[in-house]
């Protein structure tokens, strides 16, 4: 992760660190940003700012540069780190937030440009004043997909004209189009335009362009889908509810922090497809179920609620200080089965089991290209290089896994990825590898506009 920028108490130069601190993918935007507040708090305005701008040009960053170079008199690829991001901070501004006046964000931008010198804030401002000229007004998005080279599409919902032509032809560059007007890398945008078509491409990229809602999983311990959505109905959050699920689906700029039923244990952040990844196990009560790959617990808490507090679940993880945020959490939900243990001691623990468990759940650590619109950081360090490796390290899991399985055990095997190697392949290949394994049930799910992408596949002894 690039450092040796200096974390000031400001929201656009904090913006400007955490981006380029990740700029190549390493880290996490938001973990910064948290860090950072813990150490020199921002006023709530700041945050929100702050936030709204390290989110929004790290999903669209590609997008920013792109428009950026049109007014760019000189060759882009030699632009240093930080004047890129500068200028896509201020061409965000400029396109995206319509409360920030233009002359903030140019005036702003070009001050923080000027600690690189007075030639670098004069570039930057020439190019954030261009594109101001050449900026139409924003809109809202016809019913009708559109790929003129002049519009920009904002999200799901709006999008803005210029004068001149951006962007390049689909019909003679679509690759390229789909990078620059969605903000994708370029293996992935030719990935998934020859893995997916056309079709399944573009419904991938309008996931990731939106600005995702809050999905909240009810707590069935302590309540019901209907009585939460009222009550959050009455409080002006207009929910709605994913039937297959039951989950609640809260609009855009719904924070955690408006849901009060979060912090009394009533439900839980957890998006639809992750929800889905338990529901597919068939889990009843007085199971023992393990969570090999636990993070912070939320499936842990959520196969207690399945199990309806009768049985037991182990919780595991390499990262200890995850592992030691579960108890607290499991209180706060009325869960009372739920215990954790190290990675390094979990053999041991289920040796000392009276019966091997009924099932073990593997989130694997993957590429997240399902969950882009979330962790838009990710999709800088996605290569067919970190797909080597990350498919190296699942099959060792895996493959832990199914050692550590008896007889009757049923295996779930889930990722937040879309890419058949991390998800379709590891499976064969582990079903090859392995006599007396068959799949029993197979779930691949695309980003779209209510939920994220993932897949999840349940093993059986044949």
């Amino acid at each position: 992760m690039r450092s040796g920028i200096k974390v000031r108490r400001d929201a656009r130069e904090r913006a400007f660190a955490a981006l380029v601190a990740t700029y190549e993918g390493e880290g996490r935007c938001l973990a910064l940003m948290d860090e950072w507040q813990a150490a020199e708090p921002l006023s709530p305005l700041d945050v929100g700012l702050a936030t709204e701008l390290t989110l929004g040009v790290a999903r669209r960053r590609i997008t920013c540069e792109w428009i950026a170079s049109r007014f760019y008199k000189g060759r882009w690829a030699g632009v240093r780190v930080e004047m890129r991001v500068l200028m896509a901070l201020g061409v965000y501004q400029l396109c995206w937030l319509e409360r920030v006046p233009d002359h903030a964000a140019i005036d702003q931008t070009v001050k923080m440009a000027k600690r690189y010198g007075q030639g670098t804030a004069r570039i930057v401002n020439a190019v954030l004043r261009k594109v101001q000229s050449a900026r139409g007004e924003m809109v809202e998005r016809p019913a009708e997909a559109t790929t003129s080279r002049s519009v920009l599409l904002l999200d799901h919902e709006r999008q803005l004209s210029f004068s001149e032509d951006i962007f390049p032809a689909y019909e003679r560059k679509p690759l390229q189009y789909v990078e620059t007007q969605y903000g994708l890398p370029p293996w992935l945008a030719e990935r998934w335009h020859r893995t997916f078509k056309p079709a399944g491409c573009f419904q991938i990229c309008e996931a990731l362009i939106r600005r995702p809602g809050l999905s909240l999983r009810v707590n069935s311990l302590r309540s019901e889908s209907q009585t939460l959505l009222e009550s959050l109905q009455a409080r002006d959050i207009a929910a709605k509810m994913h039937e297959p699920t039951g989950a609640l689906l809260c609009p855009p700029g719904t924070s955690a922090v408006d849901v009060l039923e979060i912090e009394e244990g009533l439900c839980q952040p957890q998006d639809v497809t992750s929800q889905r990844t338990l529901l597919e196990a068939g889990l009843c009560p007085g199971m023992t179920v393990v969570d090999w790959c636990a993070g912070i617990g939320t499936k842990s808490i959520q196969a207690a609620e399945l199990l309806k507090n009768d049985g037991l679940v182990i919780a595991s993880d390499i990262d200890g200080y995850k592992l030691a945020n579960i108890a607290p959490a499991c209180e706060r939900h009325g869960v009372e089965i739920v215990e954790t243990a190290a990675a390094d001691d979990l053999t041991a623990r289920l040796e000392a089991l009276p019966q091997p468990p009924d099932v073990i759940l593997v989130d694997a650590p993957c590429l997240n290209t399902g969950v882009l619109a979330k962790r838009p950081e990710a999709k800088f360090r996605a290569s067919q290089k970190a797909l080597e490796s990350i498919e190296s390290l699942q099959r060792e899991i895996l493959q832990a896994v199914i050692n550590a399985a008896g007889e009757s055990m049923r295996i779930v095997y889930a990722t937040c990825s879309i890419e058949a190697e991390e998800n379709a392949g590891q499976v064969k290949a582990a079903l090859t590898a392995n006599e007396g394994w068959r799949l029993e049930k197979e779930v691949v799910t695309l980003p779209d506009v209510d939920c994220d992408g993932g897949y999840v596949a349940v093993l059986g002894k044949a």
